[in-house]
C-alpha cells in the first residue's frame, strides 16, 4: 500500500461520498467523524473505516499541504491477513473506471482549491496579531518617553573660576593653569 494514491485505494462505491467529505474538509479545514468507508487493504480485501479528519494549510500560499485523519477500523477484511499478497488485484470494468477516474480528478481539483474559510481565519488571527503587536509598541514608546521626562535632569554650566581655585588649592598643577609667574620648581631648593 506504501508509495500509493489514497484515493486509488477508495472503493468506487463510496467516492461519491468521500468527495462531499473532502468539499467540507476544503471549506472548513476539518470535518467530523465520517460515516463508514471502504478502503483497499494489502491482501485485495476491503476494510470499513470511519475516520476524523482535518487539514495543514500552508500559512503563506494558503493552500491544502496534507489532509490527516484519525481512522477507526469498522470492519475488517475478509481474509484477516491483510499484509498476504493478493491472489488477483481487482478488476474494474471500463465504464466503472472511467467514472472512477473522473471522480478521482474530482478529488484532486477540489484539493487544490483555495481553502475559503480557513484562510480568512488564517488572515484574521494575522490582523489580530499585527495589532496586538502595535499596541505593544505603542506601550513601549509611552513608557520610554515617561522615563525621558523622569531622568531629564538640569546640567549646570561648568564655571571655570570654582576650577582655577580648585586648582590653586591642590598646589597650582593644572595644563589650564599659567605657570609663566611662579618659581619653576628645578630651581626651587629641596627641603
Amino acid at each position: 500500500i506504501t508509495n500509493r494514491c489514497l484515493l486509488n485505494l477508495y472503493h468506487p462505491d463510496d467516492m461519491h461520498y468521500l468527495t462531499h467529505i473532502y468539499e467540507t474538509i476544503m471549506k472548513e479545514g476539518k470535518a467530523p467523524r465520517s460515516k463508514s468507508y471502504r478502503i483497499l487493504a494489502q491482501n485485495g480485501g476491503y476494510i470499513k473505516l470511519e475516520t476524523e479528519w482535518s487539514v495543514f494549510i500552508n500559512p503563506w500560499s494558503k493552500k491544502l499541504e496534507f489532509v490527516m485523519g484519525r481512522y477507526y477500523v469498522i470492519e475488517g477484511p475478509s481474509n484477516p491477513d491483510v499484509f498476504q499478497q493478493p491472489d488477483r488485484l481487482p478488476v474494474r470494468f471500463e465504464k466503472e473506471r472511467n467514472g472512477f477516474l473522473a471522480l478521482k480528478e474530482n478529488l484532486v481539483r477540489i484539493m487544490n482549491e483555495v481553502l475559503t474559510k480557513p484562510a480568512a481565519l488564517a488572515k484574521q488571527q494575522r490582523s489580530k496579531r499585527c495589532q496586538e503587536l502595535a499596541i505593544y509598541m505603542e506601550s513601549l514608546m509611552d513608557d520610554h518617553t515617561e522615563l525621558n521626562k523622569k531622568l531629564n535632569l538640569q546640567i549646570q554650566e561648568f564655571d571655570s573660576t570654582y576650577y582655577e581655585r580648585d586648582s590653586v588649592l591642590l598646589g597650582g598643577i593644572s595644563p589650564h593653569y599659567d605657570h609663566n609667574d611662579s618659581i619653576s620648581s628645578t630651581e626651587t631648593p629641596l627641603s
